[in-house]
């Protein structure tokens, strides 16, 4: 007896009895286990028959066994108590995802790891108890499933029509099973693995679901790590440009959505109900959807209003620009005539990476083949700012912060009358002058050499006549060497010394006495009474909407060419030449202004006043002495190019002398009916050769107009370089 308890102390004083240790082990595992089953206990992934939850089985008051098993498990992931379903997925591709299997290949490998185990119920292929251990004694290998019922399941899967459901095609999903360093420092907004919070785990270097998701519980709602109002989750990992450095008005805005149409935001954040809800809370959700967003398309999560159905792009936009939400209502604008069409267009606009490190663009091949228009092609969500350009003055030609972000392409200037052939990519990040922030680089990415080559698009508005013809290119028509240009690149030629004619006004002001400046009346519209002969200007100043109250910028118009209408309350409304030039200078049908005298030349210049068939009203005088309206039009630009089927003149010019006179591209004197032209001296008048046409099938002229001689100029203009002031 002494012998065996001297043995039995010595067991005891080297250390715990076998039993002793797992009963330890257990004590262990349950303390660990015990919070884990506590938490999930309290989620929706209790499917026990003690769950509050409404999905649930009444075979088993267990919990972990929906999902774990101590033996004969799946050796793919930890004691995990699921087959393998067996399924292959549709995954994600985007032309501007980083992380690829192959760099020559936009589309992910299949899913792995947890996301595996997670779809093993989430993609809807097999039943929630399904089971390789049901519980109890014979449980191994059984064939049927605990029974598990409720709301979105059926036949004991998560049916489609739940919002757990994931499905097999991951394509409009968040992008997993990908190894983060193929992501950074490719993706310049990804962040360094190294930065990312505590909460979000990478697998084995891998961003899977349980990266965002922890299937245990957490305190935030569907089992995410980290809150996702203001965008806290996903800038975890997400780092866009310019989203805090601008920071974008997205970011910061405070409109509500009055709860008419399709709700623009994605979960109810904030308080309960959606009146609190607005586009800072919402952040990165107010336009991305981490699951069933657009496939292919950056997830974005536009709703059009007609289906129902998730199409991205611009109803992404749309949603909120409608009246809705934002202030401007956009939306409407692309139901005009004439447009942008993006809403005539979807899954075009493809942005793609170039070169390790930068910044996603759509290429030019792309934007020259595949033409279309998305609100993306000006507009970029994560940089733009409120506000339009500021109109007139020197630096009337730079961008407003609503287009901060986006980009565009300068040209190389070439020979005068020549397109541009080589550019270079700019972004816009700043409003101060002199910082390739010029409007018209934005338009260039589209409207020249830079996206359609040598093989210039169709005109989607036609000729004047509404004949098929093809669009001019505007680094040709507003090159900066042409003898005449609107001031969209650079300022214009026409600046003459302030006391070059004797009837202007000893204001100072010289020619900015023809343009509508602060000293004169105008329309209702704001900007235009900084408009001066020295001003540059933009493409949208004379390219927008038809209706006056509109929000700027060249959405659409019931105009052709997508113009603006006359806007100062005098004269057609398709002379929106007066926008800028004073009417009382140049007058139009039935008005002489009082201020003729103020230009060049007198208007009209055959000297015959109201008589002048440009003066007078009805058919093929006056406005419609051409096809466009508009009586400018007559004498400055809107030529025809019959060799190249081409609008002509009315950006800018080179073009040279007609049968006769002096070159045309000076004062753009090549109109839609004008063959030559000579300048006028202040000793000679001008004169003026109209072409012969025959009205019914001209494309741009309704009338033989014959020549004429002008008035006299009141200042010296003997010679060209004179002229090019």
């Amino acid at each position: 007896m002494g012998k065996r308890q001297g043995k039995k102390s010595r067991r005891k004083g080297r250390g715990p009895s076998i039993a002793a240790i797992g009963v330890l082990g257990l004590g262990i595992c349950l303390t660990a286990a015990g919070y884990a089953l506590a938490t999930v206990a309290a989620t929706k992934h209790n499917f026990s028959s003690l769950s509050t939850a409404d999905v649930k089985s009444s075979e088993t008051s267990e919990i972990c066994v929906f999902c774990h098993t101590p033996h004969n498990s799946n050796p793919a992931g930890p004691v995990w108590n699921k087959q393998d379903t067996g399924s292959t997925y549709n995954v994600y591709e985007s032309q501007t995802l980083a992380a690829t299997m192959s760099p020559n290949a936009p589309t992910l490998g299949q899913p792995s790891g947890p996301s595996k185990l997670c779809l093993a119920c989430h993609d809807g292929t097999i039943a929630i108890g399904s089971a390789l251990n049901k519980p109890g004694k014979g449980g191994q290998n059984s064939a049927t499933p605990l029974d598990v019922t409720g709301t979105g399941v059926s036949g004991g899967k998560i049916s489609s029509t739940s919002t757990a459901y994931i499905g097999t095609d991951l394509k409009d999903d968040h992008p997993i099973s990908f190894d983060y360093s193929q992501s950074y420092p490719s993706n310049i907004e990804i962040k360094d693995n190294l930065t990312l919070p505590e909460a979000v785990k990478l697998d084995s270097g891998k961003i899977q679901c349980t990266s965002c998701h922890d299937p245990h519980g957490t305190l935030f709602p569907k089992f995410l790590v980290a809150t996702i109002e203001n965008g806290g989750l996903c800038q975890a990992c997400h780092d866009k440009r310019y989203w805090t450095t601008n920071p974008a008005v997205h970011s910061t805005s405070t409109a509500v959505w009055n709860e008419a149409g399709v709700n623009p935001w994605h979960e109810d954040m904030g308080a309960a109900g959606w009146t609190d809800d607005t586009p800072a809370l919402q952040s990165c959700l107010a336009c991305h959807s981490s699951h069933k967003g657009s496939a292919g398309t950056m997830l974005l999560k536009g709703t059009n209003p007609g289906t129902m159905l998730v199409e991205a792009e611009e109803w992404t936009c749309l949603n909120c620009h409608n009246g809705n939400a934002a202030s401007k209502n956009v939306e409407a604008q692309f139901n005009y005539m004439y447009k942008h069409d993006v809403k005539g267009t979807w899954g075009l606009h493809t942005a793609s990476r170039g070169a390790v490190g930068e910044p996603a663009r759509e290429s030019a091949a792309n934007l020259g083949t595949n033409r279309h228009a998305e609100c993306a092609d000006c507009h970029n969500g994560h940089g733009a700012k409120e506000g339009s350009h500021a109109i007139g003055g020197a630096n009337g030609n730079i961008i407003g912060a609503n287009v901060l972000g986006s980009w565009g392409v300068k040209p190389s200037w070439g020979l005068a009358g020549s397109a541009s052939t080589s550019y270079t990519a700019v972004d816009f990040t700043s409003l101060i002058p002199g910082t390739d922030n010029l409007e018209g680089y934005l338009c260039a990415k589209c409207h020249s050499y830079y996206a359609y080559g040598v093989m210039p698009p169709n005109v989607p508005s036609g000729n004047a006549n509404g004949s098929l013809v093809v669009q001019s290119d505007i680094t040709a028509d507003m090159n900066i060497n042409n003898m005449g240009f609107h001031p969209v690149f650079a300022q214009g030629k026409n600046t003459p010394p302030s006391t070059a004619n004797p009837n202007w006004p000893a204001n100072g002001l010289g020619l900015t006495n023809t343009f509508r400046y602060l000293d004169f009346a105008g329309g209702t519209r704001e900007g235009f009474f900084n408009m001066t002969h020295d001003s540059t200007t933009t493409c949208s100043d004379c390219h927008g909407s038809s209706v006056l109250n509109d929000p700027k910028g060249a959405h659409g118009s019931d105009e052709r060419w997508i113009l603006r209408r006359n806007e100062t309350g005098v004269g057609t409304l398709q002379n929106f030449c007066y926008n800028c030039h004073r009417r009382d200078v140049y007058g139009d049908e039935g008005f002489i202004g009082p201020n003729a005298n103020y230009s060049r030349v007198y208007h009209p210049v055959d000297g015959l006043g109201v008589a002048s068939p440009f003066y007078q009203t009805g058919t093929n005088t006056g406005n419609n002495g051409n096809k466009f309206g508009n009586l400018c039009l007559t004498c400055h630009g809107g030529a025809y190019d019959s060799v190249n089927n081409q609008m002509k003149g009315i950006h800018g010019s080179n073009a040279a002398a007609g049968p006769s006179g002096d070159p045309l591209g000076y004062r753009l004197m090549n109109g839609a009916c004008v063959e030559s032209h000579t300048r006028a001296t202040t000793l000679v008048g001008a004169t003026m050769t109209f072409r012969t046409v025959t009205p019914a099938t001209d494309p741009v002229c309704n009338n033989n107009f014959s020549g004429f001689t002008g008035n006299a100029a009141y200042y010296a203009c003997d010679n060209i370089s004179d002229c090019s002031f």
